[in-house]
């Protein structure tokens, strides 16, 4: 064969690969949640298929420090401001802000607060389970809040409750994107155990397990197996001292009523509901705020998708479920709104 041939052959097998990789990757269902897009995995199977509920946007309000009834601090389940939609309903005025706009959380926390104009009636320091135990080691080396300005998180400018997924392409993936993402789809549903991604590059990885009554929980198609994020596992675990620190520091912003939110890790709900127990029974017996950890297991058999299938948060028909609990929990601290 001449050079010239075997040049164009080369170059035509791999216009034909190449090709074939592009159309993969495009017709590979664009990931929405953030384990099937960190780990590459097939959206089409790990989507929820539960319609969200509407979320009306004039209750997605961010009320100013000066106005508030209420104060979070929170992290990114609080930043879809839907379980505060909730509180808003009821008529309270609310004001959510992240723990990395505030934090570290001080001692003079309470002093602060009122030099930043708040006059409102509760404080709820608000935490996923895995990031909590870094959170409360800062806490309690940090003596004063100083000179801290006080930041508001941007509500979100549309509804969180997300309109149905519409097919389109997916052209902002790389080449290799699709056949990745169909291997790693492949190798969850043919193994009987757990399946671990590295995905350190994203700043998480991510495995795969089989789920009890995994069916009977979650709505997506490969539904006897689920997605969670290793960190549940690998970051320490929260103590009945941690618990006792919380109240603690309850105590050291009084006048001002301050309540702890912890929100269970989705592997801690429905993988490893033993781990943080005592924790959260030394939580219950000091009532350092709401139980979300029974309320997640209650919460799990009642709803399909309690959090997202694809995701390591709630989803929004979870985000109302405690949304609901929360208000319950607040009118008993504080009473109606004023």
């Amino acid at each position: 064969m001449r050079p010239a041939k075997l040049w164009l052959s080369i170059f035509c097998a791999g216009a034909v690969v190449i090709t074939a990789l592009l159309l993969v990757t495009l017709f590979t269902p664009v990931p929405t949640g953030a384990l099937t897009r960190i780990a590459q995995i097939s959206e089409h199977q790990f989507q929820g298929r539960q319609r969200e509920p509407d979320i009306p946007y004039a209750r997605i309000q961010q009320s100013s420090i000066e106005q508030a009834d209420i104060l979070i601090v929170g992290d990114s389940f609080s930043n879809y401001f839907a379980w505060q939609s909730e509180l808003v309903a009821a008529g309270y005025h609310v004001s959510t802000t992240h723990w990395d706009f505030v934090g570290p959380v001080c001692q003079d926390f309470g002093d602060w607060l009122k030099t930043r104009g708040f006059q409102g009636r509760l404080v709820l320091l608000q935490s996923i389970e895995y990031l909590m135990p870094e959170r409360l080691e800062a806490m309690r080396g940090c003596a004063s809040m100083g000179t801290r300005a006080m930041k508001l998180s941007p509500p979100p400018p549309v509804s969180p409750s997300p309109p149905p997924p519409v097919p389109r392409f997916n052209t902002n993936a790389r080449l290799l994107n699709g056949v990745i993402t169909w291997q790693n789809t492949r190798r969850i549903e043919r193994s009987p155990g757990i399946v671990n991604f590295d995905a350190e590059r994203f700043g998480a990885s991510v495995f795969a397990s089989p789920l009890e009554d995994g069916c009977a929980q979650f709505s997506h198609r490969l539904c006897e197996k689920n997605l969670f994020l290793l960190m549940d596992r690998t970051n320490p675990e929260l103590q009945p001292a941690d618990a006792e620190f919380m109240h603690r520091f309850m105590q050291q912003t009084a006048p001002v009523t301050l309540r702890w939110m912890m929100i269970p890790n989705k592997t801690t709900v429905y993988l490893d509901r033993a781990r943080a127990a005592a924790y959260a029974q030394r939580a219950r017996e000091l009532a350092v705020g709401p139980d979300l950890f029974t309320l997640a297991q209650q919460g799990r058999r009642e709803m399909k998708d309690l959090y997202w299938p694809n995701d390591n948060h709630w989803s929004m028909q979870g985000q109302l479920y405690f949304g609901r609990h929360m208000l319950d929990y607040v009118r008993s601290t504080i009473g109606a709104p004023r």
